[in-house]
């Protein structure tokens, strides 16, 4: 393999398969990144086994060849190195890199025996335009549980019903839900209308490597024939990921009906009273109640070690005066999502699931179960 690039290229490529590689390899071959010639570009490869990635570059290319090198060294020494053309060249298993008064020379494995990432042979049958689904998986992703004692709760489902794709994600506590207008493809698709449940990470890996994209461009889909691996396809890059199996939990059931208090509050004013009563919260198992009246919002979190704080908040209220508490931190990450300068909220008392959307997208939902706690 002998092949020019330049290090910018270069550098964004490596950083972008780097985030697949294993952090804890049992393999030594985990460790590393394939590089291969490919129709005249360097295709960089990385996996843990859970998700891969396939990322292409342009380059111009002597000789054909494919070595797997490790991924940290690499990384760290190609975006030290100034912005010119870089060379790169395998021989007997080592890879040759000279940049400009640069060379250095990095042991490699041989290309066989790294792992087989599955990659598209034609277009995909289903799409979705770039800029809506990065948002629908920002939007809920966050809410998929981090604990891996239920595998299907640390997933996203996507499911078809009628003319729209839902995006669900819950971890026991909080449920987020987006939909999405179907397009043809996604209209079509048996996979989605029986409903996929794709890894968190793997989605929230997908909206940070496609969502910084300054052009609109389509996201492919493609179930692979064993149906046990997806493969979310852009110009340059495929992310592959496992689905994992089981059962998800009926979220509609969960989805509590309308409330007897309903408030509108300014989502900056919101945030900032959150995060002062979270630092009051931190040693009460991050606990802030929510006082409503006709008046508006009270905010208020206290701590026996710590004392006491009370913010009061304009909020438009309709319906009962109420009272609850939630955990901050949920609050926090739905907040941090936000694109809009008010959301609502609507009760059914303290015991109750507190319901958020947003006036002007009503398409998204979240709820979040309250905290019981003694007066």
């Amino acid at each position: 393999m002998k092949l020019s690039v330049l290090q910018e290229n270069l550098a964004k490529g490596l950083a972008t398969v780097g985030r697949s590689v294993a952090s804890r390899a049992q393999l030594p071959v985990l460790s590393n990144i394939l590089l291969a010639t490919d129709k005249g570009r360097l295709k960089l490869s990385a996996t843990n086994l859970e998700t891969g990635i396939n990322h292409w570059l342009g380059a111009k290319i002597e000789k054909e060849g494919t070595l797997s090198v490790p991924a940290k060294i690499l990384t760290e020494f190609v975006s030290s190195l100034p912005p010119e053309k870089v060379n790169l060249e395998a021989k007997d298993n080592n890879l040759l890199v000279d940049c400009g008064q640069y060379q250095a020379e990095f042991n490699g494995l041989d290309a066989t025996e790294f792992p087989k990432i599955p990659s598209l042979k034609s277009k995909a049958e289903i799409s979705f335009a770039t800029t809506s689904l990065v948002k629908a998986i920002n939007q809920v992703a966050f809410a998929a549980a981090q604990d891996e004692g239920r595998p299907v709760l640390t997933g996203v489902l996507l499911l078809v019903r009628g003319k729209e794709l839902i995006l669900v994600a819950t971890d026991g506590y909080r449920l987020s839900l987006k939909k999405l207008p179907t397009t043809k493809g996604v209209a079509e698709s048996k996979e989605l209308k029986k409903g996929l449940i794709m890894p968190s990470r793997t989605l929230t890996e997908l909206a940070r490597t496609v969502g910084g994209t300054e052009t609109e461009k389509e996201i492919g889909l493609a179930i692979t024939q064993e149906a046990n691996q997806a493969i979310f396809s852009s110009p340059e890059t495929e992310i592959i990921s496992r689905l994992i199996e089981g059962k998800y939990p009926d979220f509609e059931k969960i989805i509590p009906e309308k409330g007897k208090t309903k408030i509108i509050v300014d989502v900056a004013e919101l945030t900032r009273a959150v995060k002062v009563a979270a630092i009051f919260a931190r040693e009460a198992a991050n606990i802030v109640r929510f006082q409503i009246d006709q008046k508006g919002l009270e905010i208020t979190a206290n701590t026996a070690q710590v004392g006491r704080n009370i913010a009061r908040i304009e909020a438009k209220v309709s319906g009962e005066k109420s009272k609850i508490a939630f955990n901050s931190r949920y609050l926090l990450d739905l907040l941090a999502t936000v694109d809009s300068e008010e959301i609502n909220l609507e009760l059914a008392g303290a015991l109750n699931p507190g319901v958020f959307t947003l006036k002007n997208e009503p398409s998204f939902l979240h709820i979040i179960m309250p905290v019981r706690v003694q007066e």
